[in-house]
């Protein structure tokens, strides 16, 4: 097997031009998904194109209309300790600060953990564990889904990256740069809802910063998992509360393939609802399908009693 070429990019440009040049290749930013991927033999690249020489990458800085735009090579810890999001977007901070380990948040990107390869039990594993579930569509092209077995298409792994949840309850923005030019795609548009296919990127495009709006009401959010480790979430939860009426956000991350928003419970909030019914609300919208990391009747139930206590708290704030 051809070893696989570490290639640095120094600048945008020269990052395109490698990626036309090698059409089997990856882009690395901090590392810490793709080296294991490559390493369990999951991604085969012929080429690994790193950014961290791309000057600019990973400047955080106040836009003119008050909002922030952050470069995607900003490492996770650099986003949960950076003044200007722990005051504009503190539910994007406390999101970051709750990735994994110190080591992995200094090394992680931002961008990276937006695009975290989708997960999932039958998939990341080692080749000897892979052997034993030949068929995986996600792992070997095959035409079964070991997750929902009845499915006749699709895979069911999972949106993993802590992030995602937050940026969509804040309405961030990205900016996707390629050889011809630029576009700036809503982060709802960004998660495709697939396994396999998971990014709405388009052949050739990197992302290159996320922005994010002017601030609104600060919001919270839930990391959940049964023992309190490195683990990856059963479920994230980014709850915005309504402003003058209007303008809740509920968006539950990492417990399907993409970030689900409770439109349903959004406009439940807004009108005043009470609490449970919210939340329960909340944990009824949620089209779960996957067991990994946890049964859907488990997850439904966690859903909503931490909904409800994320409510509780929203309505002993100070106004």
């Amino acid at each position: 097997m051809k070893e696989t070429s570490f290639i640095a990019a120094r600048d945008m440009a020269e990052a395109g031009r490698l990626l036309r040049e090698h059409p089997l290749s990856m882009l690395m930013a901090g590392g810490t998904d793709l080296l294991v991927l490559k390493k369990l033999e999951l991604i085969r690249p012929s080429a690994i194109i790193t950014l961290k020489s791309i000057p600019g990458l990973s400047t955080i800085r106040q836009e003119k209309e008050g909002g922030v735009a952050i470069g995607a090579l900003a490492t996770l810890d650099e986003v949960a300790t950076h003044p200007l999001i722990r005051q504009r977007a503190p539910l994007l901070a406390r999101a970051a600060a709750a990735v994994a380990s110190p080591q992995i948040r200094n090394k992680a990107t931002l961008g990276g953990n937006l695009c975290l390869n989708s997960r999932c039990w039958f998939f990341n594993r080692s080749p000897f564990w892979r052997a034993e579930a030949p068929h995986c569509r996600k792992a070997s092209g095959g035409d079964q889904c070991y997750v929902v077995p009845r499915s006749r298409k699709g895979c069911f792994a999972l949106q993993s990256g802590d992030t995602g949840a937050p940026l969509v309850a804040l309405g961030a923005r990205l900016r996707l740069v390629s050889a011809g030019g630029e576009r700036v795609a809503d982060i709802e548009e960004f998660y495709l809802g697939d396994g396999i296919r998971y990014l709405g990127l388009k052949p050739g495009e990197i992302l290159t910063e996320i922005l994010l709006p002017p601030p609104g009401p600060a919001g919270t959010f839930v990391k959940f998992r049964p023992q309190d480790n490195l683990d990856f979430a059963t479920f994230t939860l980014a709850v915005i509360p309504p402003e003058g009426g209007t303008g809740a956000r509920i968006v539950v991350g990492c417990a399907a393939s993409r970030p689900l928003r409770a439109r349903g419970a959004e406009k439940m909030l807004d009108a005043g609802a009470p609490e449970e019914e919210v939340a329960r609300k909340t944990a009824e919208e949620m089209r779960l399908v996957s067991f990994v990391r946890g049964p859907v009747d488990f997850k439904k139930q966690v859903i909503a009693a931490k909904m409800a206590d994320v409510l509780a708290g929203l309505k002993s704030q100070p106004q």
